[in-house]
């Protein structure tokens, strides 16, 4: 907690919020970075997202920037860049309304929702890899997809059981040519899901949390709402659907989307035991994607 507020101290001063309030945003859909709601004696509300990940806070800033005007996305204000062992932080609008919850995914949202991703997807690249270090793009992507494929798998051996990690790792292996087939090179959100949807009166108002983004194929969005929402509710499916095919073409997914949920569902345990800490959310998201591999293998 106390080198909480010395980080919390030293942001007040750098964007000049001395005697601004700040409140820790908590959400059952918060993963990892600590994100501020911030109001000024003037009224004034902001949102200060705290980036410890140097690649996160490139990213987020980076997209964000792309994109206002676009799509909807929340303005940046001000940002501090990382250094020594203060954490990049970007200090943007508040949008007034609430994180999207699965029951809110209803059939007008989910058109709008699929309105937004076609449009993401319609911003075409230079090749598969970091926008961030774009002079390392890669015209296949097959090599992006495994490096963070076998990035996930290495944090899971010791902790899944090594009939699982080999039944994974071949069927990688095994299927990997199918990426052959995929609609890009494109920019890609990679988190898009009700949790990083903000919304309000059955109308969505921004997306957030570019923290993860980067240039890969348009399949790979498809992949969290194949993965958990449309296996809870199908019911909107259709209609997201209809709302993308309005922008462009709905990519041709269903071969390669058993190989992208597999390496999701890898990269996610990895991630999570990598982090270390398993609070409510990270543990039902870990159980979850566990079953999904044992029950598929």
């Amino acid at each position: 907690m106390k080198n909480t507020d010395k980080l919390i101290d030293i942001y007040r001063d750098k964007l000049d919020l001395q005697i601004a309030h700040f409140e820790l945003i908590e959400h059952e859909d918060a993963m990892v970075a600590p994100v501020y709601k911030i109001l000024k004696e003037s009224g004034e509300q902001f949102i200060l997202k705290i980036c410890t990940n140097r690649k996160h806070y490139l990213r987020e800033q980076i997209f964000l920037n792309y994109f206002f005007g676009q799509i909807l996305v929340p303005k940046i204000i001000d940002f501090i860049d990382p250094e020594n062992n203060i954490p990049g932080a970007i200090l943007m609008e508040y949008i007034n309304g609430s994180v999207m919850k699965i029951t809110d995914f209803n059939a007008t949202i989910a058109h709008q929702s699929g309105v937004i991703l076609a449009k993401i997807h319609n911003n075409r690249t230079n090749g598969y890899g970091e926008l961030i270090e774009s002079s390392k793009l890669d015209s296949n992507p097959v090599q992006s997809f495994t490096l963070k494929f076998e990035e996930g798998l290495g944090e899971c051996i010791g902790h899944l059981p090594n009939q699982l990690i080999e039944q994974v790792k071949s069927y990688f292996y095994q299927n990997i040519n199918l990426l052959s087939l995929v609609d890009g090179p494109c920019i890609v959100h990679y988190d898009f899901r009700p949790g990083n949807i903000i919304v309000q009166n059955n109308k969505v108002l921004a997306i957030i949390d570019w923290s993860s983004s980067r240039s890969s194929f348009a399949e790979e969005d498809f992949c969290s709402f194949e993965h958990v929402e449309w296996l809870i509710d199908s019911n909107t499916k259709k209609e997201f659907l209809e709302g993308y095919a309005s922008v462009r073409p709905i990519p041709n997914y269903s071969k390669v989307m058993p190989l992208l949920r597999i390496s999701k569902a890898i990269t996610s345990i990895g991630f999570i035991i990598k982090q270390g800490i398993f609070n409510n959310n990270r543990n039902r998201w870990y159980q979850l994607n566990l079953k999904f591999l044992k029950a598929f293998f």
